[in-house]
C-alpha cells in the first residue's frame, strides 16, 4: 500500500505525465512502436531525439501503462497505449494535444476561478475560450482534431437511440459537422441541418460535402443565444452545454423550444456526474470547464432542474462509453418533470 506521503506527492506531479505523453506524442514514438518493439537508441536516432532522454521519458510512461520495458532497453507499446496512435480508433492523440497546450497554460491561474466562480482562461489570454480560437486557426485545427478524435466513443448512444419516424434532426453547435456525418451515414433515413456560428459552419459544409453528404444536410449560420434553426424532429447538443453556466445554458434551451414544434425531441449527450464520493472522469472535466470556460458538468438533479427552466422534462437517461444520452420533451407537451 502507498504511502500517504509518496500519494499526495504523485498527485501534484500528474501534470508530468500528461506533459510527457505529448512530448512522446508530438515525435511520434508511439506510431513508431505500433510497428512493434525498438529500444530507445533506435526510436531517438529515427526521431532525432536525445536516446537518453527518450529512454527516462518512456521509463515513466511505460510505469503508466501505455508502455512496456524489455530487455535490452527496448520498449513496446501496450494497448492503452495505442490510444496515443493518431489512426487508432477512439485516438486520443489529439486531445493529449489539446490539453497540453493554452488550456495547460489557463490552470496556472485556477485559483481565480477558485475564488471567483469564473473562467481562469480569460484572465491569461485576453478573451473568452472560443473568442480566442477564433482568431488562432492552428490552435482551433487542434480544438477540432482532439474533438473528432472522441466523436466516435461520443456518439455511440445516439446512433443506438430508437430514432422511429423522425425525418429531420438539427444539430445545435454542430462544429465541423463530424457528428452529423457519423450520424447520416449510420441512419440513411435521416436528413440533417447543422447550426452553428457562420464561420464555423462553412468548415462544416465542406465536412458533409468531402463526405458525400451535402445533399441531404443543410449548414445554417447563426447565434443560438438568439435563435436556432427550425423545422427538426429531433434537436441535438452534443456537449454544449457543459461549456456554459446555468443561466445562459438555460437560454440555449429556450431557443431551442422556441425552434420546435410540441411533439418535438430534445437529445443532450452530455456528462453525468455521480453523487458518490469516488472518482469519476465527469469530476475532472467539470474543473476544466470551470477554468477554461467558465462551464460545468452537471448530477442527474441539476439535468432535471436545469431542462425544466428551460421548457423541457427529462424523459430518459441513456448511459454510454463516453457520454450519456438524455432525451427531453417539451413540458407543454403534456409532460410533467421526473415523469
Amino acid at each position: 500500500m502507498t504511502d500517504p506521503n509518496t500519494a499526495v506527492r504523485r498527485m501534484i506531479m500528474g501534470f508530468i505525465v500528461s506533459q510527457a505523453i505529448h512530448a512522446v506524442c508530438e515525435m511520434e514514438i508511439p506510431e513508431r512502436l505500433a510497428a512493434g518493439p525498438a529500444t530507445a537508441a533506435t526510436l531517438a536516432a529515427d526521431t532525432g531525439t536525445d536516446a537518453d532522454a527518450l529512454r527516462r521519458f518512456l521509463r515513466v510512461l511505460a510505469a503508466e501503462g501505455l508502455f512496456t520495458q524489455e530487455s535490452g532497453d527496448a520498449f513496446a507499446l501496450t494497448p492503452q497505449g495505442r490510444l496515443l496512435c493518431a489512426e487508432e480508433p477512439g485516438s486520443l492523440r489529439h486531445f493529449a494535444e489539446l490539453m497540453s497546450g493554452e488550456a495547460y497554460v489557463a490552470w496556472s491561474r485556477a485559483a481565480h476561478s477558485l475564488r471567483t466562480g469564473e473562467a481562469a482562461f480569460d484572465v491569461v489570454y485576453g478573451s473568452p475560450y472560443f473568442d480566442w480560437l477564433a482568431g488562432h486557426p492552428e490552435a482551433a485545427r487542434s480544438f477540432n482534431r482532439a474533438q473528432a478524435g472522441l466523436v466516435e466513443l461520443r456518439l455511440l448512444p445516439l446512433l443506438e437511440w430508437s430514432w422511429g419516424s423522425a425525418g429531420t434532426v438539427v444539430d445545435v453547435g454542430g462544429g465541423n459537422g463530424v457528428l452529423m456525418s457519423v450520424l447520416l451515414a449510420a441512419r440513411p433515413e435521416l436528413q440533417g441541418v447543422v447550426f452553428d456560428l457562420p464561420h464555423v459552419v462553412d468548415k462544416a459544409s465542406r465536412t458533409l460535402e468531402e463526405a458525400g453528404l451535402g445533399h441531404r444536410v443543410c449548414c445554417v449560420g447563426g447565434d443560438f443565444f438568439a435563435g436556432v434553426a427550425e423545422g427538426g424532429d429531433v434537436y441535438v447538443l452534443a456537449q454544449i452545454l457543459h461549456d456554459w453556466a446555468d443561466d445562459e445554458a438555460v437560454a440555449i434551451l429556450q431557443r431551442c423550444r422556441e425552434a420546435m414544434s410540441a411533439d418535438g425531441v430534445l437529445l443532450l449527450l452530455e456528462q453525468v456526474v455521480p453523487d458518490d464520493g469516488g472518482p469519476h472522469p465527469a469530476k475532472l472535466l467539470d474543473l476544466h470547464m470551470l477554468v477554461l470556460l467558465g462551464g460545468r458538468e452537471r448530477t442527474a438533479d441539476e439535468w432535471t432542474r436545469l431542462l425544466g427552466r428551460g421548457g423541457f422534462a427529462l424523459t430518459a437517461a441513456t448511459p454510454g462509453p463516453r457520454s450519456t444520452l438524455i432525451e427531453a420533451r417539451p413540458l407543454h407537451h403534456g409532460v410533467t418533470p421526473g415523469s
